[in-house]
């Protein structure tokens, strides 16, 4: 229940992609300054999507003592934030590496 918003179909789904794409943003800053643009995303997208699964999981296997259950589309929005939040994460990355050439 999403509370003032479930008027809205589906808008848990976008509330999923927002905060896994968020958790994968924050994730990439973390590992970003010490690896390459590549390897950042790859870490970042592995350890995302496997966060997003084991919470479904949870919520399978803890259902009737949490009142949750596991959606497999949940898991879908969660990827899809997680990918458009790493392709803003390359995007900047990218830009940033780009300008800082140009100011040498």
């Amino acid at each position: 229940d999403i509370g003032f918003f479930s008027f809205i179909p589906h808008f848990d789904k976008f509330v999923h992609a927002i905060m896994f794409g968020g958790f994968a943003f924050l994730l990439f800053g973390l590992f970003s300054p010490s690896k390459t643009i590549a390897h950042s995303s790859k870490i970042t997208i592995l350890i995302s999507i496997f966060f997003a699964v084991f919470t479904e999981l949870m919520q399978f296997l803890l259902g009737k003592y949490i009142h949750r259950s596991l959606e497999f589309l949940d898991v879908v929005a969660d990827i899809f934030g997680i990918v458009l939040a790493i392709g803003l994460c390359v995007f900047i990355a990218k830009r940033k590496k780009r300008d800082k050439v140009w100011k040498r």
